[in-house]
């Protein structure tokens, strides 16, 4: 069973990453064309769109069904990915199917603590070593045939599917959602698609008629956040802003290595995120004062500014190390939370990381077309970096400059913050 349960809690961390990194593999494996980068488009602006789509039908009453039947439709989706001819529909059923495993697992995790019957603490810390593994075989099967990675995804999910089914549900009378449908959620859940697709096909395709878009999304983007830090939390404001960072750093890192050249130093950028997640989630219990990670992010800002790709690196570890941290110390306010409805906790929290990944993400790719443009005269040169593969000259200021910028608007971020954290201790 332990073993089990790890496959789960590397499953659930690797949601995203792993039907991601698929799909790569099948853009970049047919050419880098346009028409084979849909699939990986499609998956990511439905894993990030259907958690607040899902908001629409109520309160969640029973993660337990959401959790089951998500992997149902995940199943059928990896099957489908299988065929060329249905590979697109794939996509789409494992968005919606891995769109909420997350949070839903841990609910239904967090309330077995709570009646003190799990007994797998160490099995989270084991799972991140197992996700590493996971990729690995899938990259090493992916290079023999694509279908030999889709075959090792529905294995696991079919693992996770038999692991759930061996947990029995707290909440077996419980409906899955309070109803009635609501026509509310999605204007936001609209917003929150338009600006994936925009930032997403624009990522893969470098599509200038998408320029525009992505442009006038981030401009909204950028009034609505005034709206989020008046309204909400702080506790929601630091899930945003940790889910900003993370993001900043893996997908900056994407095009700074593929400008570079420097191809085999984009793994290294990610292993390094990897030992900052399991870092912090081993020093969160003795680093318990905002000012000390305040402290640490602003150094690793500070460090990753220094115009050199090492101390890049050193700055993404140490950035990441702080946030998630960051991500352990908030999650008590969550816990503490008595506005969030039971068993909706973990939900809040996604919605909240997603719009700052999101955010994150345009903002990047904003800043990349304007100051390319800027120098270059070209908005898309940058781009042509990722989805061709290519080594691009000239792009040194650019990128430093596009750097600069995100880490100022994160930097202006965490001012907000704590002015908002301030308020919050006021009331």
């Amino acid at each position: 069973m332990k073993f089990l349960i790890t496959n789960l809690e590397a499953m659930s961390l690797g949601y995203v990453v792993i039907p991601n990194i698929l799909f790569i593999v099948y853009f970049t494996q047919n050419g880098r064309h346009t028409e084979f980068a849909w699939p990986a488009i499609l998956f990511y602006v439905i894993v990030k769109t259907i958690p607040y789509a899902v908001r629409a039908f109520g309160k969640i009453k029973n993660p337990y069904k959401i959790l089951t039947r998500s992997l149902i439709i995940a199943l059928v989706g990896a099957y489908l990915t299988l065929f060329s001819p249905t590979i697109i529909e794939g996509a789409i059923l494992l968005g919606i199917g891995f769109a909420s495993i997350q949070p839903a697992y841990q609910e239904l995790k967090d309330t077995y603590k709570k009646q003190k019957n799990w007994s797998y603490g160490k099995e989270a810390l084991y799972g991140i070593f197992y996700l590493i593994a996971i990729l690995a075989l899938g990259m090493c099967l992916a290079s023999i045939s694509f279908n030999y990675f889709v075959i090792e995804l529905l294995v696991l999910i079919i693992l996770m599917l038999y692991t759930v089914h061996r947990l029995s549900s707290p909440w077996k009378n419980n409906p899955v959602f309070t109803g009635p449908f609501h026509f509310k959620p999605l204007i936001p859940t609209i917003l929150i698609f338009l600006m994936t697709l925009g930032a997403r096909v624009l990522k893969q395709t470098g599509d200038k008629e998408v320029v525009f878009m992505t442009l006038t999304m981030w401009i909204i983007m950028l009034f609505g956040f005034n709206c989020l830090q008046q309204k909400f939390k702080a506790s929601r404001l630091w899930t945003f802003w940790t889910g900003a960072v993370n993001n900043f750093f893996l997908i900056y890192s994407i095009f700074y290595f593929d400008a570079l050249g420097k191809f085999n130093y984009l793994y290294l950028a990610y292993c390094l995120y990897i030992f900052a997640t399991i870092g912090g989630m081993i020093l969160a219990r003795k680093i318990k004062s905002s000012k000390a990670l305040l402290q640490g992010c602003l150094v690793g800002f500070i460090i990753s500014l220094v115009p050199n790709m090492w101390t890049f690196l050193i700055g993404l570890l140490i950035s990441c190390l702080f946030c998630s941290i960051t991500n352990q110390w908030v999650w008590q306010r969550y816990r503490q939370d008595k506005e969030i409805p039971a068993l909706n906790t973990r939900f809040v929290k996604q919605h909240y990381n997603i719009l700052g990944s999101i955010a994150s993400q345009i903002t990047l790719i904003s800043l990349l077309i304007i100051n390319n443009f800027l120098f270059n005269q070209n908005t898309n040169q940058i781009l042509s970096a990722y989805y061709n593969h290519t080594i691009i000259n000239g792009m040194n200021w650019p990128l430093w400059i596009t750097r600069l910028g995100c880490i100022l608007l994160l930097v202006t971020v965490l001012s907000i913050l704590f002015v908002r954290e301030k308020l919050d201790n006021n009331d």
